[in-house]
């Protein structure tokens, strides 16, 4: 495990945040095919997706799936449509709950890629550590 807490907490949310965006296109494109980004993320979603895509000044970054150009709390909107809730609910037990989740971890998570991660609360960084790190987990 890493030794500095402010990369370790940068690796989990990292890592959280690429899972979810894996879990997100998988179960589309598993329910929607091809067309998943137009039938399963809401338009006010991709509309902003358009925009950022437009403004990167990054040409690498353009060739990114478009879940990487999204609001962190979109993925709680996207699990949480009335269209997607019932796709969902067959990979997570309760998409609401999820969304709630992601809701009290966006600040955290907003804090630690804004590099204001050090000075989150010993309660924060639990929340961030019991959403990320596997309950039975055993560090070698």
């Amino acid at each position: 495990m890493v030794d500095n807490p402010v990369l370790l907490n940068h690796v989990l949310i990292e890592w959280f945040e690429n899972t979810v965006r894996e879990l997100i296109q998988g179960v589309l494109m598993d329910a929607y095919g091809p067309e998943w980004w137009w039938e399963g993320v809401p338009g006010d979603v991709r509309k902003k997706y358009g925009e950022r895509v437009q403004e990167t000044r990054l040409k690498e970054e353009r060739r990114l799936a478009e879940l990487y150009f999204i609001d962190f709390y979109d993925y709680g909107t996207i699990i949480e449509t009335r269209t997607n809730r019932g796709i969902f609910s067959g990979f997570m037990e309760n998409p609401k709950e999820w969304k709630r989740r992601l809701g009290e971890l966006e600040p955290i998570r907003n804090a630690i890629m804004h590099c204001r991660g050090q000075y989150l609360s010993e309660e924060r960084i639990s929340l961030l550590k019991e959403s990320c790190i596997p309950r039975n987990f055993e560090p070698e």
